[in-house]
């Protein structure tokens, strides 16, 4: 097969996983698969990354159908009868199904849905824009109706018939080519079932593109509301972004209110004095200004494999919006405890993250001792907190039936302007097992439960609140 036809067939195959691409991103993909060539995969995979991807959620739907189609077998390369000749089928089997294809189609008037869902490529994509036309696809309004859709396509496409056709072509295979009649029908029953998978790709990409704004709200949402723990590597870079968006939204709001702290309150009482003098000519309004200091921020972090994933995201978030704050510390603790303040001014917030639970400022291996934790910050960096001061906590309290120490935070409550605790728990499981939460729960401002996105915007409007 050439390579025009190779990338041609891949290009619908992509379509069909779910991939949008115009005509001349197409044109593009050929240009830059032809200048990389074939010989090196990975060179090929990454010329046509650069034009498929377009956005994070595209890579994984993009990894998927390029392994499918360029397997290393080459079974998923070109045609349904390409791909039986890489599988060891001889030319002489492929010709009896070939002509058992075409004699099938001149007995259905030329229309048969067996020989375009086994030949694939630009065959099977008329046969499913056909179907979906029949099928009205336009007529969907939720996500729910995917699979009511995905039968009705079926339906259309003439899946039913095309079942019913293989028994009859498995029946003739084996006659001709005896047990490897059977085998070669095995493979055409291969091609059906995947055509069932691709009729549903179908139907949700045509869903996608008629409610992009719906399935993008949906989509935001369950990402929204997803457990930081069960983020797959695509969600997570997705959520990332999102919190650093939070941070320059929230850090835009705090300049307008600012704007406004500077210009201050009316003052009805200067004005209207000031205005008696002047008789109300000119009537100049004078405000009432109340300096406020920024207030500080120290940060807490439980770094064991508990609640990492929450942490992960709080120190992004207070990173990328710490010039709210006069100033920002960070702590990190297990058992032992360590700043890693400067850590994250050398270093980029990621790498200096992966460094932190990597054992660069303390051991990560020992378990968990928030009392120890407290006691030391207490002792060691009182200083970094005053009436002025927001700390917050991130961890889920479980102390490993260690001494709690709840006088520690008691003093870092009574010398702080506010103590936050963020925890990836629901209340129900404190107090349980090992938790201290019900201990240390006093001595805080608020304890906050913040496991996903949407618990994490809460959590930070009562940081800067």
């Amino acid at each position: 097969m050439g390579m025009d036809l190779v990338f041609a067939e891949f290009v619908s195959a992509a379509r069909r996983a779910g991939l949008t691409l115009s005509p001349v991103e197409a044109i593009d993909a050929q240009r830059a698969a032809m200048t990389v060539g074939v010989s090196e995969r990975a060179d090929l995979k990454a010329a046509l990354r650069s034009v498929f991807v377009k956005e994070p959620s595209h890579l994984p739907i993009f990894e998927r159908a390029f392994e499918a189609f360029f397997k290393a077998d080459g079974r998923g390369q070109g045609n349904l009868f390409d791909r039986l000749r890489s599988r060891g089928f001889s030319e002489d089997e492929v010709k009896a199904l070939t002509e058992l294809l075409s004699h099938l189609a001149q007995t259905a008037d030329g229309d048969s849905s067996l020989s375009s869902i086994a030949s694939g490529g630009g065959a099977l994509d008329r046969l499913l824009a056909l179907a979906g036309k029949t099928a009205a696809l336009d007529r969907m309004q939720s996500p729910m109706q995917i699979g009511f859709y995905t039968q009705r396509l079926l339906d259309s496409a003439g899946a039913s018939r095309a079942q019913t056709d293989l028994i009859a072509i498995r029946e003739r295979l084996r006659d001709a080519l005896g047990n490897r009649g059977n085998e070669l029908a095995d493979a055409v029953a291969e091609e059906l079932e995947n055509f069932r998978g691709l009729a549903r790709s179908h139907v949700q990409e045509a869903f996608r593109r008629r409610n992009s704004t719906l399935y993008e709200d949906l989509r935001r949402q369950q990402l929204e509301e997803r457990s930081f723990v069960n983020l797959r590597p695509e969600e997570m870079e997705q959520i990332t972004l999102e919190v650093k968006r939070l941070a320059e939204r929230l850090k835009g709001a705090l300049a307008v209110r600012r704007r406004r702290q500077r210009r201050g309150h009316l003052d009805v009482r200067r004005t209207l004095r000031h205005a008696h003098r002047t008789g109300g000519l000119p009537f100049v309004p004078m405000f009432r200004r109340r300096r406020r200091d920024r207030p500080k921020l120290v940060l807490l972090c439980d770094v064991s494999d508990s609640v990492r994933s929450v942490a992960r995201f709080l120190l992004i978030f207070a990173y990328a919006v710490q010039e709210v704050f006069s100033r920002t510390r960070c702590f990190v603790f297990v058992s032992d405890l360590g700043e890693t303040t400067d850590l994250f001014k050398e270093h980029p917030v990621e790498h200096a993250i992966q460094l932190a639970y990597g054992g660069s400022i303390i051991s990560v291996a020992a378990n968990s001792n928030y009392g120890r934790a407290f006691g030391m910050f207490d002792e060691l960096h009182r200083d970094a907190v005053d009436h002025n001061t927001t700390v917050v906590v991130i961890g889920d309290g479980r102390n490993n039936y260690n001494d709690a120490n709840t006088g520690a935070l008691a003093s870092i409550q009574r010398k702080a302007g506010r103590v936050l605790w963020m925890n990836p728990e629901p209340p129900g499981a404190w107090g349980f097992g090992d938790s201290a939460m019900r201990l240390y729960e006093p001595y805080t401002t608020r304890v906050m439960t913040v496991h996903n996105l949407q618990t994490l915007r809460d959590a930070v409007d009562a940081l800067v609140e």
